[in-house]
């Protein structure tokens, strides 16, 4: 799973024209950067979020394209969005990606691990990595997706690359890992916020996949 949030979609230097021009271009940069990381747009299943879109790829898809080469594909396309656009529709966006299963009930996807996708979408620790650096984006993505994944694919994206951070938003409570793409690589342990241990890892799926695929959808 990998979702998007456009970070102060409500500012109030945006108007309507503005905010449906930037939702234009979030789905058109999207497809794009996923197109070309080898995860095709037209096979990954969509649900819009307002500021955001939550992104479900199919198990038959290899998930390493997640981490490598899209958040790079998705930061060099808003940077030319951003220096072609007024101040006022300028993206700076929160991703996330995690690996559960889902399920749909007609109306949209749900699951556990949905849920826990969009409350690292809102940590702190992202938000603090998206401002504190003003980059055009800044990726979480789960303890799981670390280390079955960023973990043993070293030549992707360096592990170094990414700082473990522990976050609690509402009941959730976990640790997970940020990486800011074309950022220097942590020199050390971070953590931007308070918590406790963290969270043991979701058990293993039976295929390394992006998610564990309900029959109902096809």
């Amino acid at each position: 799973m990998f979702a998007v949030d456009i970070a102060d979609f409500s500012r109030p230097d945006r108007d309507d024209d503005i905010r449906i021009f930037m939702r234009e271009e979030l789905y058109r940069i999207l497809e794009r950067a996923f197109d070309g990381s080898g995860t095709p747009w037209t096979a990954c299943f969509r649900e819009d979020r307002g500021d955001g879109v939550l992104v479900v790829v199919p198990p038959s898809i290899a998930a390493t394209g997640i981490i490598d080469p899209l958040p790079e594909r998705l930061r060099s396309l808003i940077r030319r969005h951003n220096h072609v656009s007024a101040a006022s529709a300028r993206i700076q966006l929160r991703a996330a990606t995690h690996l559960g299963p889902v399920a749909h009930d007609g109306h949209g996807f749900v699951g556990t691990d949905v849920d826990f996708l969009f409350r690292m979408l809102n940590a702190r620790p992202l938000k603090h990595a998206l401002d504190s650096t003003g980059a055009d984006l800044a990726l979480i993505v789960s303890e799981y997706v670390y280390r079955t994944i960023v973990s043993r694919h070293p030549s992707l994206v360096s592990p170094a690359a990414f700082r473990p951070v522990r976050f609690q938003v509402k009941r959730a409570r976990a640790q997970a890992w940020t990486y800011v793409p074309s950022a220097p690589p942590s020199l050390g342990t971070y953590e931007a916020s308070a918590g406790p241990a963290a969270m043991s890892a979701p058990r293993a799926l039976k295929r390394c996949a992006m998610v564990e695929w309900p029959r109902s959808i096809g």
